[in-house]
């Protein structure tokens, strides 16, 4: 077997792999040997067939099962052996690879491209900087934390008739046309608030309501939102038709929220370790508590936004014909010429990326790893967490191994501690330059990052 490469470009190649009969003879020759030892023919003995019917039966497809195993293993050990960095995998040169008439050829010769990913250096340093925002937490937000911690750990009380600040329990019942209540039609029990609905007719019609009374009206008009339309109504499906529906809504109890009174016994119910006896101390851990809230998604924007400067201080190149003509032929007709030109972009910067992560792997090995040990503790953190601190029992080992029996789950919350040792080894490594922004710019920029 002879193979050679030649350079087709900055980044691609052309593989030649050339086969003789010598390459190939001996293992055909012992594969139609077996044939014949179980070769099952009336009017022969097993095993006493002749050769030349067995290879006559079974010659062709013999020949053409040996050669291409010989090919793929020759491309492989090829490649490996040259230590090539090849992206995706080989695809046949169909324009210089002839066809193949295993009837009458005994030399073959077999032709394939092969993208290269280009040779490149990166040190992590603090001589790289990157953008780490801080959100500024406006007095607003304060505000509103506040008033939403004095509804929670407020009462609830149901008066008679309905005020416009006031809520509903009660039930959905689709109507028809006529306004009658469709047998069988979607239900579902719900809770809203007056204030939530932005129909001033409908909140009219509501105000001085009691239990026992219903409305009917149209959700999708009167809320003007569809999310929380598709929530009351326990619907997923954004084209569904029993959105656009009318609905009666009979009320089932009227509900007044009585907010919680500011002071040391509210204080103490949210930070039971914490001595807080005034309402200035009080905002101010609110506004620690809001801090670490937006601390996962500024986070989130530092990983992204060290991605691009990576991106950018490589400037890799790629054999991008190469790798589109590969991405079609991987997805095998799931995706067309014109969409990978579309999204080749995107294509193109995952690519560069794994090729970045391969460097950082290389200098930093088990740093980034997420093991298995590292799934498992998340999973039994969360458990922990969720029953005020529970310790490793077989139990709670059971638990986490049916969790993990859902593959799209691990690979979720492989990818996220994947994200979380990237974020602190990118911290540690390059130069942050922190920037203060209130949440507003702060989500601005993230939907402004690709």
């Amino acid at each position: 077997m002879d193979i050679s490469k030649e350079a087709n470009g900055k980044l691609n190649a052309i593989i030649q792999i050339k086969l003789t009969e010598a390459d190939y003879s001996e293992s055909v020759n012992q594969q139609l040997s077996d044939y014949r030892k179980k070769a099952s023919i009336p009017g022969f003995r097993p095993g006493k067939v002749p050769m030349g019917m067995i290879k006559k039966m079974y010659g062709v497809s013999v020949l053409a099962e040996e050669v291409n195993k010989k090919v793929s293993e020759g491309l492989n050990n090829y490649i490996l052996e040259n230590k090539l960095n090849v992206l995706g995998y080989p695809l046949p040169n169909m324009e210089k690879t002839t066809s193949v008439d295993f009837d009458k050829q005994t030399e073959f010769d077999f032709f394939f491209d092969i993208g290269l990913a280009p040779e490149f250096e990166l040190e992590l340093t603090d001589k790289i900087k990157v953008p780490y925002y801080t959100i500024k937490i406006t007095d607003k937000e304060v505000d509103n934390a506040v008033n939403d911690v004095k509804v929670r750990y407020g009462t609830e009380e149901n008066p008679e008739k309905a005020e416009e600040t006031d809520g509903f329990q009660g039930k959905f019942m689709e109507l028809d046309a006529d306004g009658n209540v469709v047998e069988e039609g979607h239900q579902h029990d719900g809770f809203f608030r007056i204030p939530d609905i932005k129909l001033k007719t409908i909140q009219k019609k509501l105000i001085g309501k009691s239990a026992g009374a219903h409305v009917d009206f149209n959700l999708t008009r009167a809320f003007k939102d569809d999310a929380k339309v598709k929530s009351l109504l326990h619907i997923q499906e954004d084209g569904d038709d029993k959105l656009k529906a009318d609905y009666r809504f009979e009320i089932e109890k009227v509900v007044r929220s009585i907010e919680a009174e500011l002071g040391e016994e509210l204080y103490k119910k949210l930070y039971p370790t914490e001595e807080i006896t005034t309402d200035e101390d009080f905002r101010k851990r609110l506004t620690e508590d809001l801090k670490g809230h937006y601390s996962r998604d500024t986070d989130r924007q530092f990983l992204a936004e060290a991605i691009n400067t990576l991106l950018d201080l490589t400037n890799l190149d790629l054999p991008d014909e190469f790798m589109k003509r590969w991405l079609l032929e991987s997805n095998q007709g799931k995706i067309t010429e014109e969409q990978i030109a579309e999204q080749y972009e995107s294509y193109g910067k995952s690519i560069r990326w794994q090729l970045i992560e391969g460097k950082i792997q290389q200098q930093f090995g088990e740093e980034i790893v997420v093991t298995e040990d590292d799934i498992r503790d998340k999973v039994r953190t969360y458990f922990a967490q969720m029953s005020g601190g529970m310790d490793a029992n077989p139990q709670m080992e059971g638990i986490i191994d049916s969790v993990l029996q859902n593959q799209e789950e691990k690979q979720r919350m492989r990818n996220e501690l994947q994200d979380e040792k990237y974020i602190k080894l990118l911290k540690e490594q390059l130069k942050l330059k922190e920037k203060e922004v209130d949440s507003k710019k702060f989500f601005e920029i993230v939907s402004e990052t690709k």
